[in-house]
């Protein structure tokens, strides 16, 4: 076969382009110091590649939530245990005024510092980070807590249910006597309050049909039907007691605060009671009248399957996680068909810290620091009650006490503190249990980032040493080219003649 100048010169063309390609590549990689470049470069590899990438921008987020989580967490735990502090501080108090031989001006000046302690625990209470509330519960836009009034009673057949709720402001505590035995909202019944410790009295009366008792800057509504006894001497307090002294009104959510949803033509109203994990649809089966019997069946998958044959008689559908309970408004009647849709609500804010698994960030302050909340003008105990550890409300007692140089009452505050000291504890040691959590977390993550970073490499990184010795040889091999196809091209017939 005879070979043509043209076919030396294309075959030489050929040759130093495939080196010089080569030089190129070996470059490129030398630069990135990456063996691939592009899926061309190793298709699999740089598949597993993509995957681990994948992977690692996981654990990245995992790491970020971790972060959020630890600062979250820590800033809570801090704050708890300046809220233990604060708490030492009212029980060393509340000895110190517990004790018989105090004057009413030194209880007096006592309550002025339990007041100032008071202010710094809803501080605390409040704290924010990054504008988010971490003791509200979910509504993390706002405050945990505002200062109020709210009262005492002291009664042998009343409690602090009496008073619907307390408006108005007051620079120190109220304290209250009736002057007459009756009935709130039947009888006129006169009463005396004191704004000094018993040292002046003013006096009001409660009109025959009203429930609202008026101290001039403030004022309490009773509950109507509430029997109150006469204190013949000012002072003695031997009837019905009143004290209305400050209070710490939560303002956040709690758990269990479900909302039910009604799809049906009557006009009952439905409320749900107990901590409901996921949603629950009850479907009435037939016709029925109020408090029944009712014959329901309930669904835990959004209605793709449902238990049937449950009846209840009480108007009160048992269903996993709690109850729901039927009201008439306006109509007794429920109609076959009718549904009632529990949403659960949840008050905790989780982050990711892992593929499965998830941490509480934030706190619910009823639990912790209770208080009380105001829903429709009734105002209620969140949390425990004060013999069971409700901070704020033994804080506000204690104040009440105080300022109206009730030593029997500054006592029974002892205990109540210690209470409180406990729930606190318990909720610090909590918080803390999760922040360990997230730690264990974080060491778990950087383990997992570690191995994926070396899978990584050993897949796309350049074999430094080897890559030197291949770029010499393809610079050797290219020159080679060069030298040989330019002695080839020179060559003519007059050579061999």
């Amino acid at each position: 076969m005879r070979v043509s100048r043209n076919m030396m010169f294309d075959q030489s063309v050929r040759s130093m382009n495939k080196s010089l390609a080569e030089i190129i590549r070996l470059n490129e990689q030398n630069s990135s110091q990456k063996r691939i470049n592009r899926p061309s470069d190793d298709p699999g590899g740089m598949a597993r590649a993509l995957d681990l990438n994948s992977y690692l921008s996981q654990l990245t987020q995992y790491s970020d939530n971790i972060s959020t989580a630890q600062a979250w967490l820590s800033l809570a735990d801090d704050e708890l245990s300046e809220a233990s502090k604060v708490l030492t501080r009212l029980e060393e108090l509340a000895e110190q005024a517990a004790t018989g031989t105090l004057s009413s001006d030194q209880r007096s000046m006592i309550a002025q510092e339990a007041r100032e302690l008071m202010a710094h625990m809803v501080s605390i209470a409040n704290t924010e980070y990054a504008g988010k509330s971490i003791f509200a519960g979910s509504m993390t836009g706002g405050n945990a807590y505002e200062m109020g009034l709210s009262a005492t009673v002291r009664d042998a057949s009343l409690n602090d249910g009496a008073i619907l709720a307390v408006s108005g402001s007051a620079t120190s505590s109220i304290y209250v006597e009736f002057v007459d035995s009756g009935t709130v909202g039947t009888d006129e019944l006169g009463y005396r309050y004191s704004t000094d410790c018993g040292t002046t009295w003013k006096t009001g009366t409660l009109a025959a049909g009203s429930t609202v008792l008026d101290f001039g800057t403030a004022k309490a509504e009773m509950v109507a039907g509430s029997a109150v006894v006469a204190t013949a001497t000012a002072g003695q307090g031997d009837g019905t007691a009143l004290w209305i002294r400050p209070a710490a009104f939560y303002t956040g959510d709690m758990q269990g605060d479900e909302t039910v949803y009604h799809y049906g033509g009557s006009s009952v109203t439905a409320t749900a009671d107990g901590i409901f994990n996921s949603s629950v649809a009850i479907r009435v089966t037939s016709d029925a009248t109020l408090p029944g019997p009712i014959t329901y069946s309930y669904s835990l998958d959004k209605g793709s399957t449902w238990v049937e044959g449950n009846v209840t008689s009480s108007a009160t559908f048992a269903v996993p996680g709690g109850f729901v309970s039927l009201a008439s408004n306006g109509g007794n009647t429920v109609l076959a068909g009718e549904q009632f849709i529990v949403e659960p609500h949840n008050a905790a804010l989780y982050l990711n810290i892992g593929k499965t698994s998830t941490v509480q960030i934030n706190s619910v302050g009823a639990d912790i620091f209770g208080g009380v909340v105001s829903q429709d003008g009734m105002t209620t105990v969140v949390g425990p009650d004060v013999s069971s550890g409700n901070l704020f409300e033994s804080i506000g007692k204690f104040i009440g006490f105080l300022e109206t140089n009730d030593q029997d009452g500054v006592s029974a505050m002892l205990e109540a503190f210690g209470t409180a000291h406990e729930v606190l504890s318990t909720a610090q040691g909590a918080i803390g249990g999760r922040e360990v959590r997230v730690e264990f977390a974080q060491a778990a993550i950087d383990v997992g980032t570690s191995a994926a970073k070396i899978h990584r490499s050993a897949i796309e990184d350049a074999d430094v040493t080897q890559l030197t010795t291949d770029i010499a040889r393809a610079q050797y091999i290219y020159e080679a080219v060069l030298s040989t196809s330019a002695k080839v091209m020179k060559m003519s017939l007059l050579n061999y003649l």
